[in-house]
């Protein structure tokens, strides 16, 4: 299957892409061609290469059986690749053009896309994280964000949180890396006030993706800072038992798509909460099948054959 991947630029919905390919080669041969948006013809110019029926020079040679692409600089080239070249074309997120536009749009359940026979809902954002079964539970993750528009940061809260973690689940060892997002002060303090031999606290200017694939890889049950969408559905994928640390929304009343999603997640039992985890810190959870990659490359197989 020669697959043409539209990429922006933009590490989130490269991740996604990634995701997908990853999961389509799993069930057969493909061969994938990266389309960087910005190495090609200006948009009004790519408008003209359509109307005169052109390929662009900077299009590959092998014609597509599927063109995949995230991200709104994605959509054009997409529609006028399927119009010059052929093969059938999946958008991940809401498409910026008309759906018809599109074979198969592949869209959040956040982003209230009109239903309609091309349109599949997926929860969270597809990831290139691969599903591993039966990993060690004394293998732990923690997972610290930020300041978010979504949550009201506390990095006092949040220490105190993974402090009684530490102390409740001694068995444990824990590997706790941050963001970009994460207050200076928040692993000064830490340090200052965790002293335990089971926690190793990794910077994130100290990792890279390879590491972070090696952590999701390894960790039987992850805690993640609510803020951390992105990271909440990565370590789902991962096979990991997933709970989020508490931290409270910035409007209660008037909560963001990212707070219903996670309350969703919540609801539905894939991701338990720090208060759910207080009443019984010993009790052995079991992780949730969520493989959300693997689902959707069986649909865009299915609907597209």
């Amino acid at each position: 299957m020669i697959i043409w991947r539209f990429k922006d630029g933009k590490p989130g919905h490269e991740n996604q892409t990634t995701g997908l390919d990853a999961a389509l080669g799993n069930t057969r041969e493909i061969k994938v061609f990266d389309i960087p948006v910005l190495g090609l013809p200006m948009f009004p110019t790519l408008l003209l290469y359509w109307l005169v029926r052109k390929i662009p020079a900077s299009f590959p040679t092998q014609m597509p059986d599927l063109i995949i692409g995230a991200g709104r600089k994605t959509h054009l080239p997409m529609v006028v690749a399927k119009s010059l070249c052929g093969g059938k074309t999946v958008v991940l997120m809401r498409p910026s053009l008309p759906s018809s536009l599109f074979d198969l749009i592949v869209a959040p359940e956040h982003d209230d896309v009109a239903p309609g026979q091309n349109v599949v809902e997926v929860k969270g954002v597809l990831n290139g994280v691969p599903f591993v079964d039966n990993k060690d539970t004394n293998a732990g993750l923690m997972l610290i964000g930020g300041t978010s528009s979504h949550y009201k940061w506390d990095s006092r809260g949040i220490i105190d949180q993974i402090s009684r973690i530490v102390e409740q689940v001694p068995v444990v060892h824990w590997v706790l890396t941050t963001s970009r997002r994460t207050p200076e002060i928040f692993v000064r303090s830490l340090l200052e006030q965790i002293e335990s031999d089971n926690i190793t606290v990794i910077p994130f200017e100290k990792t890279d993706h390879a590491w972070m694939m090696d952590q999701f890889n390894k960790a039987g049950q992850i805690w993640v800072t609510p803020d951390s969408v992105s990271m909440v559905y990565e370590s789902l994928s991962s096979g990991a038992v997933v709970r989020v640390f508490a931290i409270a929304p910035v409007d209660i009343k008037n909560q963001s798509r990212v707070v219903r999603g996670l309350n969703e997640l919540i609801e539905q039992e894939y991701v338990s909460t720090f208060e759910q985890w207080s009443s019984d810190p010993t009790h052995a959870s079991k992780p949730k099948q969520f493989n959300e990659a693997d689902r959707i490359a069986k649909i865009v197989l299915e609907q597209l054959s």
